[in-house]
């Protein structure tokens, strides 16, 4: 596919991603558990502090949108990023699935998720996962990840 420079990239994928799944027939109820059982395991991985294990659920050449506004290119770089996080003293995730949808070999999914800062509080915020199912695994291919904050006084 040829890119046009005035064309951002993420905007160029998010239309072949749209043209793949309007054209897409749905896959049934085995995909999404699947998903669902990858979002169980991502949880566990993390609350595990194992980075090697949570970069296996990306593919290769992932592209991961922090919450703070970095940009992870490649499943070494993921793994570093949750490297650094665990670190730092990140803890104790739980992941909620609020939507799942698979047309094919491609799904994505949003979850909400909260785990605690190195001072033990609370945060929370929301993810986007773009997956495809590669030699029968689901992989994320592109994750946006965001971070809730506190709304300013009225």
């Amino acid at each position: 596919m040829l890119f046009n420079t005035q064309i951002p990239r993420t905007v160029v994928t998010a239309m072949a991603l749209s043209t793949t799944l309007s054209g897409a027939a749905g896959a049934g109820p085995g995909a999404a558990s699947e998903i669902e059982d990858r979002l169980g395991q991502y949880e566990a991985r993390f609350n595990s502090a194992d980075p090697k294990a949570i970069s296996r659920l990306f593919d290769e050449d992932v592209i991961y949108y922090g919450p703070l506004g970095q940009v992870f290119e490649g499943r070494e770089a993921v793994e570093q990023r949750y490297r650094n996080s665990f670190e730092a003293g990140f803890t104790d995730m739980e992941v909620t699935t609020l939507e799942i949808e698979v047309r094919g070999d491609t799904a994505w999914d949003i979850a909400r998720y909260t785990i605690k800062d190195p001072s033990g509080k609370p945060l929370s915020g929301y993810h986007l996962a773009i997956l495809e199912r590669v030699d029968g695994e689901w992989l994320v291919q592109r994750t946006l990840v965001n971070a809730v904050m506190p709304q300013p006084p009225q």
